[in-house]
């Protein structure tokens, strides 16, 4: 039995490494089962495989039956029995059949007009083992690898199409925003029942500018409904979205025309959302445990709640960024976009049951968040201190200093002008210095020379209130990395794309709280 555990380290009775991406632990097996071959094994070989997709682990198990010595093995469709594992549970065992989906294809090598010996050395070169004895031939060594590989790249194409993507970077596909990839979903539905056809995917193009013809709309489904049901959920519209964007030759050409055609759909989508559509609720009585900033946005006539969070998205166009107010200035209670709660309303903060202001004293600006943004605990970051700092498990922070105060629940189009780099209680806890577009010295700010020049003052007071804020409740100061110096909007807006780029992560396995 060979395990190769990925991505922790892989022990194959000799070197041990830790393989990055899952063509690395596919290239192991195949050289595993190469060399096993060669040994002369006469029992069945057991092949695991085993990574981590989020919280949860993907299994494969795939059982090569022993061979004769010099006698080459049946074809890829008759291996043994296989299956993959989710988390605790199975989800599909299944032998392979040999019949071959249309528009895609198996991990088999192509002979391209060589005879059997060159392809033996060309998938041998260089693997470092030697014949030994009476195993296995070479011919047939490669052959039971390559069976193996086809095994693999059919749990792999299976494992897609639940939505679990095990491909590797080295296959081109893109991390992509799961959240949006669901409010185009939720557009197509206009039953609401969780399932679209082809009529509902071609009427949604149409709406948006990008009209398909009958042909194109029936071939583009018809890769999505892999069930032949006549209608897809959303797992089967990521899973062909996943396969649409990989270059392993799993999609005919014109499917790969058809996934750039809806590269152009999602950029449209994305500058579809307009703020006057937005509605905030108020649920429960203020001042008590139960009150809540509900979200809600006007989809077409249809009034449906959102997340703050994870349905608003970061970028607003022109290279501006949405804001979203949580604590307006001049005010003390201290409310929050509530992570750990569904929708994500925005709630006023709590500690031992009783609810939490700013002692210190008002807030001299609009506080907030960006959407789409989280800072992962699990990242360190290096801000020039003797030790890296965790991510504290929020949005990134946004500080709006413009003239006007915003309510709380707002959502306003902001300026990026810099960052502030606080540690608090160990974590890097960024504070994003931005201006509303719309206020009267936005013109003038594009950076923190601009600040600087406009309101000398205002990056030291903004650092020395967050430095203190919290001394009045017998708590240390705040510290600061870059020893206190504010970092301009260059390194704000990288230090904001990569929270953004954390955010998928997060997201890209259906999680909305934490």
């Amino acid at each position: 039995s060979i395990q190769a555990l990925f991505p922790p380290p892989v022990v194959l009775g000799a070197p041990t490494f830790t393989p990055r991406y899952m063509d690395d632990a596919l290239t192991l097996v195949q050289d595993a089962v190469v060399r096993a071959r060669q040994m002369q094994l006469d029992s069945t070989l057991n092949v695991t495989l085993q990574r981590s997709i989020g919280e949860n682990n993907v299994t494969f198990t795939v059982q090569v039956p022993p061979a004769e010595p010099d006698v080459v093995p049946p074809p890829p469709h008759s291996a043994g029995r296989a299956s993959v594992q989710f988390g605790g549970m199975p989800i599909l065992g299944s032998r392979t059949s040999s019949k071959q989906p249309e528009g895609m294809t198996l991990g088999v090598p192509n002979l391209g007009g060589r005879s059997a010996t060159e392809v033996d050395h060309m998938m041998l070169k260089g693997t470092g083992f030697e014949r030994r004895g009476s195993g296995m031939s070479d011919s047939a060594a490669v052959e039971e690898a390559a069976r193996l590989a086809a095994e693999i790249e059919r749990l792999k194409r299976k494992a897609l199409s639940r939505g679990v993507n095990l491909t590797s970077k080295d296959e081109d596909v893109p991390a992509e925003d799961v959240a949006r990839l669901r409010a185009v979903f939720v557009m197509a539905d206009s039953t609401g029942n969780g399932y679209i056809n082809k009529n509902e995917l071609q009427a949604l193009h149409l709406a948006l500018g990008e009209p398909l013809a009958d042909d194109e709309a029936e071939d583009a489904f018809k890769r999505m409904d892999v069930n032949h049901s006549g209608d897809i959920n959303f797992d089967d519209f990521l899973s062909w979205f996943t396969l649409a964007h990989s270059r392993a030759g799993i999609l005919s050409k014109k499917g790969q025309a058809y996934s750039q055609r809806f590269k152009k759909l999602m950029a449209r989508i994305e500058g579809r959302f307009d703020l006057k559509n937005l509605s905030v609720a108020e649920e429960g009585e203020p001042n008590t445990l139960s009150y809540r900033l509900n979200f809600h946005y006007n989809d077409g006539g249809v009034l449906k709640r959102i997340s703050p969070w994870h349905d608003i998205p970061l970028h607003a166009g022109d290279g501006a960024l949405h804001f979203i107010c949580e604590i307006p200035k001049w005010t003390r209670k201290k409310f929050e976009i509530a992570t750990g709660e569904e929708f994500n309303p925005i709630k006023q903060d709590t500690k031992n049951g009783k609810l939490r202001t700013y002692n210190w004293g008002d807030m001299l600006f609009n506080y907030g968040a960006f959407p789409q943004t989280w800072e992962d605990p699990s990242h360190k970051t290096d801000v020039e201190e003797p030790e890296l700092h965790r991510g504290d498990n929020d949005p990134i922070d946004g500080v709006e200093i413009g003239c006007h105060q915003l309510r709380a629940g707002c959502v306003a189009k902001v300026k990026v002008i810099g960052v502030l780099a606080m540690i608090d209680d160990g974590e890097t806890d960024w504070k994003v210095i931005c201006i509303s577009v719309d206020d009267p010295f936005a013109p003038k700010l594009n950076n923190l020379e601009d600040l600087n020049r406009t309101f000398p003052t205002m990056v030291d007071t903004l650092r020395e209130w967050f430095r203190v804020y919290k001394t009045v409740d017998g708590k240390p100061e705040n510290k600061f990395g870059f020893n206190g110096e504010a970092k301009d909007r260059d390194f704000a807006m990288s230090t904001i794309d990569e929270t953004h780029d954390f955010w998928k992560r997060l997201t890209s396995t259906g999680q909305k709280t934490v």
